[in-house]
C-alpha cells in the first residue's frame, strides 16, 4: 500500500509551482517562486540544504536563487543561534515586495521609454524646422506625441503604485475626459 504524500508538502508544492509560473511571467526564475513560497509558508527559517531537499532544486539553483533573492530583498538572513548554517526567511509583506520590484524594474523601463519618445519628438521637431509643413513629419509628430503622452501617464501610474501600493486615476482623468466624448459619438 502506498502512503499518501503529506498534505503540507502537497500544498507547498502546488503553491510553489503556482508562484513559479506567476513570477516567470514577470521575468524572474521559477526557482525563486518555489523557494519564496516554501519559506513564506514555513514558521521557521531554513538553511540552503533543507531548501534544496524540500523544493527538489539543485544546490547550485538554490545558491544562485537565494543570492539573487537577497539582493532583491525577497529573502533575508535569519540567525539561528544553535546552528552555524546560514538560515533564510521570506519577506512576508507581499505588497512591499511588489512595490519594490515595480519601482526598481518597471518604473525604470517606463522612464527610459519616456526619454526615448522625447528624443524622437525632438528629432521630428528639428526636422520640421528644416521642412516646415511636411505632412508626413506632422503626422508622425502627432502620433509620437500621443505615445509620449500615454507613456508619461503610464509613468505616473507606475510611480504612484510604487510609492503607495495602489493606483490613482488622477494622472489619466484628462485623458479619460477626452476619450469619453469620442466613445459617445461612436455609439
Amino acid at each position: 500500500m502506498t502512503s499518501t504524500p503529506d498534505p503540507r508538502q502537497r500544498a507547498i508544492d502546488l503553491a510553489g509551482e503556482t508562484m513559479a509560473e506567476l513570477i516567470e511571467f514577470w521575468g524572474f526564475k521559477g526557482s525563486m517562486g518555489r523557494i519564496w513560497t516554501l519559506l513564506y509558508l514555513s514558521p521557521r527559517p531554513m538553511p540552503a540544504d533543507e531548501i534544496k531537499d524540500r523544493t527538489g532544486l539543485s544546490a547550485g539553483a538554490v545558491s544562485m536563487s537565494v543570492t539573487e533573492m537577497l539582493q532583491w530583498g525577497i529573502l533575508e538572513r535569519a540567525p539561528v543561534p544553535e546552528d552555524r548554517k546560514k538560515h533564510y526567511q521570506a519577506e512576508t509583506d507581499v505588497w512591499a515586495l511588489v512595490r519594490r520590484i515595480v519601482r526598481e524594474r518597471e518604473l525604470r523601463l517606463v522612464a527610459r521609454a519616456v526619454q526615448r519618445f522625447e528624443a524622437a519628438v525632438v528629432t521630428l521637431e528639428e526636422a520640421l524646422i528644416e521642412q516646415p509643413g511636411d505632412p508626413e513629419l506632422v503626422f508622425m509628430l502627432e502620433r509620437l506625441n500621443n505615445l509620449l503622452s500615454l507613456t508619461r501617464t503610464g509613468y505616473s501610474l507606475v510611480e504612484s503604485f510604487a510609492a503607495v501600493g495602489w493606483f490613482t486615476l488622477d494622472p489619466i482623468r484628462g485623458l479619460l475626459s477626452r476619450l469619453m466624448p469620442q466613445a459617445a459619438r461612436r455609439a
